[in-house]
């Protein structure tokens, strides 16, 4: 008949394992903060067992079995040559871990440094359009960029209302040549001075908007960490903005001579670039080039044609010959219509 074990108590056998398993813990912990303590132990216990004389040595005394030991000193040389080389490696060993201890410290301050950079810059862009979506007319009527919109729209319509945007085209022709008469400097001194009487009554200048706009771009370019590059948090910023604000920070700086650091961060941030892609006036692109030395103009790349220029000839003959006696003049220009309508002057239109 088959007997049957004794039962064991389940909290009385998980007890009994805990205990066990504590105590292989305690032993392994003692190892390995005690290990160090082995091999002098062993060194002690070899010195010691050569000094009782328990192994065989060459001499009867302590004197011979010197003279027998002193014949192992190129061993003894070999063996404090060796320990020097292992201490330069552990130097070296050290000094590359030091290096890349400095790498990832160096990572670390640099990964905290665009963080904060780029946490406070959304803050910033956030404060803006809280900024812009607070501004409205004296009457209430228009908010936000409804108000930049209209400023702009009375300064255009002021501004060609007296016919002061008008540059004859061949006024145009010299002033790229520089090659000006006096009787053009003084034509374009008094287009300049209407301009800027009108711009200065015509233009609402949104002062907690504008100085909003600068601690951005303040931030934007001065606070920017040295192991980043800015143009992506100049993109960033530029494509909140849209061609409405741009046009209105543009003749805002253009206007008002006291606005010296709105026209430098412009420039910096390179919001003055796409200002060259709005509507702007020819006669104010002088302007700002005469009086704040900024040629707005040269930022406006040419728009390239998928088609090379032997291509655009020949299918500019081949349509040339089909017309026969018609006549075929701008076959490769362009006029805009805007601009057919004052031939001798200058429009609104993008420059």
């Amino acid at each position: 008949m088959t007997s049957i074990p004794p039962r064991v108590d389940p909290k009385v056998r998980g007890t009994k394992g805990n205990w066990l398993r504590s105590v292989l813990y305690s032993t392994a912990s003692l190892i390995r903060q005690l290990w160090w303590l082995a091999p002098i132990g062993a060194m002690g216990l070899i010195f010691w067992v050569f000094y009782q004389g328990y192994f065989p040595l060459k001499g009867k005394d302590i004197a011979e079995r010197g003279q027998f030991g002193d014949s192992f000193g190129v061993l003894n040389s070999l063996f404090t040559g060796l320990g020097f080389g292992g201490l330069v490696v552990t130097l070296l060993i050290q000094q590359r871990q030091l290096r890349h201890q400095e790498s990832e410290i160096k990572l670390q301050r640099e990964s905290e440094q665009t963080a904060h950079y780029e946490g406070t810059l959304h803050r910033l862009i956030e404060l803006y359009s809280t900024t812009l979506s607070e501004v409205s007319s004296p009457k209430g009527n228009l908010r936000s960029r409804a108000v930049l919109r209209g400023s702009t729209a009375r300064a255009f319509e002021a501004v060609k209302s007296e016919r002061v945007h008008l540059i004859p085209l061949k006024m145009q022709e010299r002033y790229n040549a520089k090659k000006l008469t006096p009787e053009d400097e003084v034509f374009l001194d008094y287009l300049y001075f209407r301009n800027f009487k009108i711009l200065a009554f015509e233009i609402d200048r949104q002062g907690r908007l504008v100085e909003t706009l600068k601690v951005l771009l303040r931030h934007l370019v001065y606070a920017v960490p040295p192991h980043v590059s800015i143009k992506p948090y100049c993109d960033l910023v530029g494509s909140q903005l849209t061609h409405v604000e741009i046009s209105y920070f543009y003749l805002v700086a253009l206007t008002f001579k006291d606005e010296g650091e709105l026209r430098d961060l412009l420039l910096k941030s390179g919001l003055l670039e796409r200002a060259a892609y709005v509507q702007r006036l020819r006669i104010h692109d002088y302007m700002y080039e005469q009086f704040w030395a900024v040629n707005v103009r040269s930022f406006k790349e040419p728009q390239l044609l998928p088609m090379n220029n032997k291509r655009i000839d020949a299918a500019v003959r081949a349509h040339r010959k089909r017309l026969g006696d018609k006549p075929d003049a701008g076959l490769k220009g362009y006029t805009s219509p805007r601009t057919r309508q004052n031939r001798g002057g200058d429009s609104a239109s993008p420059s």
